[in-house]
């Protein structure tokens, strides 16, 4: 039985992972290859921050916890150093600012199906962890960080990482999740709504998400990766991930990092009419 925690002993800087309902979530997950769709970040007042179409946003998470209808379930994470001793409250507060620096920023609605297949490629299509270890390095090679476009681990992500508290990433355990029965008419539905929201305060980056180098320098990449591989291995026989790209961050990383801690799940109810 999945124990519920209480929303009143949350703390600024606890991570929210969520599960949403409809088929974008749906694919979301299984190209992530985890159960979770959506992550968000716990900051002051008792309100979340999360990425999401058209831009981020605070929301009290007394409101979230009344919208059974759109999510199956929120797991909270509780985050620790690097040494696993508990956050104090400075960095608490510096998670905080991280987040609300990442406010207001547009959803990439239209890199998604990009971040998609690159999550497939990593965390599905190889079976070995060590290719799955070196493709996560040649994808954040060749992606472009851009931070005027945010997705929601991503801001996570972020908001930790501008308090000096990144979380480790790690190669984690294949789920191997069936691919997800689909209603194709509600996919598209979702999908015209989301890109309308977004084309309506956004225009459309020329350049896109993602930005290729040379070959010759992806070889030169792969080089330096296999001479910098002295560190004894810790994860599915695999270091952690040394530099990963904000970009790429998705839930499957929030919840398999050592430094974040699953506390239990919130409970939801149906708003009142």
């Amino acid at each position: 039985m999945t124990p519920f925690v209480d929303p009143a002993t949350l703390r600024a800087g606890d991570v929210l992972l969520m599960r949403g309902i409809g088929p974008v979530s749906d694919l979301i997950a299984w190209f992530g290859d985890s159960t979770y769709s959506h992550a968000a970040v716990m900051v002051d007042d008792g309100d979340l921050v999360e990425a999401a179409a058209p831009v981020s946003r605070r929301v009290p998470l007394a409101q979230r916890l009344t919208q059974g209808a759109y999510y199956d379930f929120i797991d909270v994470l509780r985050p620790t150093r690097a040494d696993g001793e508990p956050l104090e409250d400075a960095q608490r507060a510096a998670i905080v600012a991280g987040a609300q620096a990442c406010l207001d920023v547009a959803y990439p609605l239209d890199a998604l199906l990009q971040m998609a297949l690159f999550a497939a490629l990593r965390n599905r299509i190889p079976t070995d962890a060590r290719v799955r270890w070196l493709l996560r390095e040649l994808v954040d090679h060749l992606t472009r960080d851009d931070p005027s476009h945010m997705v929601c681990s991503e801001l996570v992500y972020r908001a930790f990482a501008a308090a000096d508290l990144a979380p480790a990433v790690v190669v984690s355990a294949r789920l191997d999740l069936p691919f997800p029965d689909i209603d194709i008419a509600e996919l598209i539905r979702e999908w015209r709504e989301a890109a309308g929201k977004t084309r309506a305060l956004t225009a459309h980056d020329a350049h896109g998400a993602m930005q290729l180098d040379a070959e010759d320098d992806l070889v030169a990449a792969y080089a330096r990766l296999l001479a910098a591989r002295t560190q004894a291995p810790r994860v599915l026989s695999m270091p952690p991930v040394p530099h990963p790209s904000p970009r790429d961050v998705l839930p499957v990383d929030l919840e398999t990092s050592p430094q974040l801690r699953r506390l239990g799940r919130l409970p939801l109810t149906l708003a009142s009419a």
